[in-house]
């Protein structure tokens, strides 16, 4: 992994990741979990969300089912956790900065999606609770590939609807999982971890960067300060 502050050539789209990227929302995606194995009686550790971090909703059920030998049912699981989340969603809040680099973004011309780990339900609760609804965006889901990330078909799909080549576009992810992805994808990765310690997970190719002045300057574009 190495940092950068600069562009290096022009790029025709940004694709971001949704939760922890654009939104502060995994605090959230935890207390939906908490909130369901609590129904079941089940009290999770303090090592939960480091576990499911970055995971699709089906890759979080099957760990959970392992870890607590408990044989949920995924339909009754994933609506409930949807509930929950989608009730509470409208108190989430972006990642501090993190819209004001997608409005400069925008500002410059340059085109958006953003590709997701959620479902289509809680990924459009999301926009919503950032004024991100845009009838023009372009936008990803799990509902909307067979693999999720780390798998690189979100990020095909998102290159192949907006009618750009792989290198012609540039990703900002918080984790590990969806670096790896949009590695695999073909595309460059700016990496914009929640903590700095975080750093070291990311895999090599993935360019790091600490703020949301770093990402503007990576991206090429100005915020103001």
């Amino acid at each position: 992994m190495t940092q950068t502050t600069q562009m290096t050539h022009a790029i025709k789209a940004v694709l971001w990741d949704m939760d922890g990227t654009l939104a502060d929302s995994e605090a959230l995606h935890l207390a939906t979990l908490v909130a369901v194995l609590k129904h079941h009686g089940i009290e999770p550790n303090d090592n939960l969300h480091a576990s499911i971090f970055g995971k699709t909703a089906r890759e979080v059920h099957t760990l959970c089912r392992e870890l607590f030998g408990v044989d949920f049912d995924y339909d009754d699981w994933s609506m409930a956790r949807a509930r929950h989340y989608v009730s509470e969603a409208i108190n989430m809040r972006p990642r501090h900065g993190a819209l004001s680099v997608y409005r400069a973004v925008r500002a410059a011309g340059i085109r958006q999606a953003i590709v997701s780990n959620s479902s289509r339900m809680l990924l459009e609760a999301g926009l919503r609770a950032l004024d991100l609804q845009d009838p023009q965006l372009i936008s990803i889901s799990t509902n909307d590939v067979r693999d999720g990330k780390p798998h690189p078909e979100p990020y095909e799909r998102a290159a192949w609807l907006l009618r750009i080549e792989p290198d012609e576009a540039i990703v900002v992810e918080d984790s590990p999982t969806g670096a790896r992805a949009a590695i695999a994808a073909g595309m460059r990765v700016l990496a914009w971890p929640e903590h700095p310690d975080a750093a070291r997970s990311f895999p090599d190719g993935a360019e790091l960067v600490f703020s949301e002045h770093e990402l503007a300057a990576a991206l090429g574009v100005r915020i103001n300060s």
